[in-house]
């Protein structure tokens, strides 16, 4: 024999039975109007999510990459002290990606800027001041060049719009004037 439960949701105010949408965790009650929240054991899914969505890290095993973080750090270390070989080969052991996707990765590595900072010392304008310039002069290359770059493009689209005007604008021009020299 089977049993079958129902839970009916109430609206505090005045006691009138609601049906909540699904996905929504407010309701506002039909007969009295005031706004009523949806315990989550009473709520519906929402069915414009019908399937379920896949987290970030599905297909990986979160577990397998425990304990990596030192023999990370250690291969980070290598690479930022130039000795790339032996970070390539620390990188292969724990990984199972491509040579080739090692190599780019800690070649990323060794180039890439490193700082130091104190842990628990507070940071003032003189430690951070170094970063900050590193940053605006990053800002000012790339707006420089995306200034160029647009400038660039808007010259090429202006020369091709002249190109394509200028004959027509020559043969109007042509008409008119064969137009007035007939009379």
């Amino acid at each position: 024999m089977s049993t079958f439960t129902m839970k009916l949701l109430k609206c505090p105010s005045c006691g009138g039975p609601i049906d909540p949408p699904g996905g929504e965790s407010m309701v506002k009650c039909p007969y009295c109007g005031s706004a009523v929240g949806i315990p989550e054991n009473l709520r519906k899914p929402d069915p414009k999510q019908s399937q379920e969505q896949g987290s970030l890290f599905s297909g990986v095993d979160i577990s397998a990459m425990n304990g990596y973080g030192t023999q990370w750090a250690q291969v980070v270390q290598l690479a930022q002290c130039g000795n790339k070989e032996e970070a390539l080969k620390k990188y292969l052991s724990f990984t199972s990606i491509s040579e080739s996707d090692a190599r780019h990765t800690v070649d990323a590595l060794a180039s890439s800027q490193v700082y130091e900072f104190t842990p628990g010392a507070g940071y003032t304008t003189a430690h951070l001041a170094p970063i900050m310039a590193s940053y605006a002069d990053t800002a000012k290359t790339m707006t420089k060049w995306w200034l160029w770059l647009g400038c660039g493009i808007t010259a090429f689209t202006l020369f091709m719009i002249v190109i394509t005007v200028f004959p027509i604008l020559i043969g109007v021009f042509a008409s008119i004037w064969a137009a007035f020299n007939s009379f």
